[in-house]
């Protein structure tokens, strides 16, 4: 394990703690709230934050192994997650928090795995317009940033400050 790979992987193991640190106070009213940017519910949207890290860690693994992940688009990613949230629409929060506590150690494994030369590689990917981008900046923009871009739809939503 390389130093900037622990260094990304507690990154990502950041960005879960902040969330459940977030959230795990709210109300039940506040955890139905809907999150109007998003049409989701903020629980299920911690449900979905930890519903992606294994499929992020295993989108990393590829990226940093084969160098691209065909026929990963938008449309597909957009179609998962309304499935996903369709499907967990009543999620209680025990069980949305502990999902993203176990989860988020996969993908934090998978990026402590990684080797300098794995996170430098380019990796084509068309959620990027098949642009030229290293496998550190899909994690970055991933399993590190993705919980952040939810928090803040959550506190916007709930009316809090961040």
């Amino acid at each position: 394990m390389g130093t900037r790979a622990e260094e990304l992987a507690r990154r990502v193991e950041q960005g879960a703690t902040d969330l459940i640190a977030a959230v795990e106070g709210l109300t039940d009213e506040q955890w139905a709230t809907i999150c109007p940017d998003e049409q989701r519910s903020v629980g299920v949207l911690v449900h979905h934050v930890g519903a992606a890290y294994p499929e992020e860690a295993d989108i990393t693994t590829a990226l940093a192994r084969e160098g691209g992940v065909p026929g990963l688009t938008w449309e597909a990613v957009n179609q998962g997650n309304q499935d996903e949230a369709e499907s967990h629409e009543q999620v209680d929060k025990a069980s949305a928090l502990a999902q993203v506590r176990e989860n988020v150690a996969t993908a934090a494994t998978v990026v402590r795995g990684l080797t300098d030369e794995q996170l430098d590689r380019v990796a084509l990917t068309d959620l990027h317009w098949e642009a030229p981008l290293t496998v550190q900046f899909f994690v970055e923009h991933h399993p590190i940033a993705h919980p952040y871009m939810h928090l803040e739809g959550i506190r916007a939503a709930l009316g809090l400050n961040g």
